[in-house]
């Protein structure tokens, strides 16, 4: 059983408020050697409360000439789209906040899928140092679905979390939408990766991963888990319901 990677609150904010205290931890510990936090971030609805708080809260605290933000994944669609990870986070974050457009690494989603895979895999080689050549994250922010999914790393293409590459095309496997996505090869490589999750709805895969079941296997959520020793669970008590 995995227990010394588990930190769960009362609720979806206090949980958003820990995940952030992190990141300005982060950032400041940067700060002192004039090095960026680079980090890659998620979409959906609990980095939104992120966000939001961020925003809110944290636009005259945390020195955000000092965060790089890069994106984990992204859906193949223009960014004022509503299905747009950018998008999402340029309204609920970005505008809000003191940040230079140079500190923002966007994937393209509305370009070809293979084409942006292999220029942001080269914006990432560029910008980020290496580990086992592979480009290498401060910190990474992941989601997991109630699939047991995380980043666009589908349970039918469990090749992604192996992959030669940095950056490939990820398909969702019920409406066939094409993705960017960070491969679990890049994201493995990361100082410290957070599985923020929120939500009775992910009680049922958290329990068998968190429980090391068999079932896990088929998880790439749980892959990702137990494969890097930089990861650890920031969850709601909604959540962790049924560990």
């Amino acid at each position: 059983m995995i227990t010394n990677k588990l930190f769960i609150f009362e609720t979806p904010d206090e949980t958003a408020r820990a995940v952030a205290k992190v990141i300005l931890t982060k950032v400041k510990e940067k700060t002192k050697k004039s090095l960026p936090l680079n980090i890659a971030i998620s979409g959906g609805s609990t980095p939104k409360l992120l966000f939001t708080l961020l925003a809110e809260e944290y636009a005259d605290v945390l020195p955000w000439h000092f965060l790089r933000i890069f994106w984990v994944d992204e859906r193949c669609v223009p960014p004022t789209h509503a299905e747009s990870n950018f998008g999402m986070t340029y309204e609920s974050l970005l505008t809000r906040v003191p940040i230079s457009e140079n500190n923002v690494f966007r994937m393209q989603g509305e370009s070809n899928p293979q084409t942006e895979a292999k220029r942001y895999q080269a914006l990432l080689e560029k910008e980020l140092p290496e580990k086992n050549n592979f480009p290498q994250f401060d910190l990474i922010l992941l989601g997991m679905g109630e699939d047991g999914h995380t980043a666009s790393i589908f349970p039918q293409d469990m090749s992604l979390l192996n992959s030669e590459l940095a950056v490939a095309v990820g398909v969702h496997p019920e409406n066939g939408q094409k993705r960017i996505t960070l491969t679990g090869s890049t994201i493995q490589q990361a100082q410290h990766i957070i599985l923020f999750i929120t939500g009775s709805s992910k009680s049922g895969i958290l329990r068998p991963i968190i429980h090391q079941e068999q079932s896990c296997e088929n998880y790439p959520a749980y892959q990702i888990a137990k494969n890097s020793e930089s990861v650890v669970f920031y969850m709601d008590k909604a959540a962790a319901s049924e560990l």
